[in-house]
């Protein structure tokens, strides 16, 4: 029960943030809610069906230990791949259209709200194998890290929505740049020799992202 609160009460300051940058609008805060169910459940289930499916077909068992570096690469690399196109494109889809989506401010509120409903169902499915330190751990790296690997991608939105280009087209470097950063935090996530060291390895990579989203966006805000 304590895990739930903590789980509950960390997904909701991290919302209240998010829309902190809209002045919590109450159009924005309702679509954001929105997209943060409805895009991340429709990304979390099939990205988490394919990354089964990545490990089967490769021969790697999920929590088996010691893993050719090899494999351990492949796998995060498409998991990094597979993840945040699947947040993107299930993201754009959702708010191309809407009436709630009319400025690029609003285009990263709803992608770091997809970012955060991804996570919130990645930390609810493992939530039974973990304690507080760890919940704790993945409420300020692992769920901040999802939002800022949204915010690189949403610059991708923003292009498609305003500048009015294919969505392909005009995302897919992005998606490319926040899945090379998200396969290097799981590589050294599942690298590391204890909690400590997998703290500092994905703070570090935290780090980066957080100053290559904040780039992308003052780059398109400068334009």
């Amino acid at each position: 029960m304590e895990l739930v609160l903590i789980l509950t009460a960390g997904s909701l300051l991290w919302i209240c943030i998010i829309n902190a940058f809209g002045r919590f609008e109450k159009r924005t805060v309702f679509m954001s809610l929105l997209v943060a169910f409805a895009a991340g459940s429709a990304a979390y289930h099939p990205a988490a069906w394919l990354n089964t499916l990545f490990l089967d077909t490769i021969g790697i068992e999920m929590n088996a230990v010691n893993l050719p570096r090899s494999a351990t690469a492949a796998y995060s690399a498409f998991v990094g791949i597979n993840e945040e196109f699947l947040k993107c494109l299930i993201t754009f889809l959702i708010i191309k259209d809407s009436k709630n989506y009319e400025t690029p401010v609003q285009g990263y509120i709803y992608a770091a709200s997809a970012g955060l409903g991804f996570a919130l169902l990645e930390n609810i499915y493992y939530l039974k194998g973990l304690n507080t330190e760890m919940l704790l751990m993945r409420l300020c790296i692992s769920t901040p890290l999802h939002i800022s690997l949204a915010l690189i991608w949403a610059a991708g939105i923003n292009a498609a929505k305003f500048a009015r280009c294919g969505f392909l087209q005009c995302a897919a470097g992005y998606i490319f740049v926040s899945a090379a950063l998200h396969s290097t935090y799981n590589y050294q996530a599942i690298y590391a020799g204890s909690i400590s060291e997998s703290a500092v390895k994905t703070l570090t990579v935290l780090s980066v992202t957080i100053i290559t989203a904040f780039f992308f966006i003052r780059h398109h805000k400068n334009r």
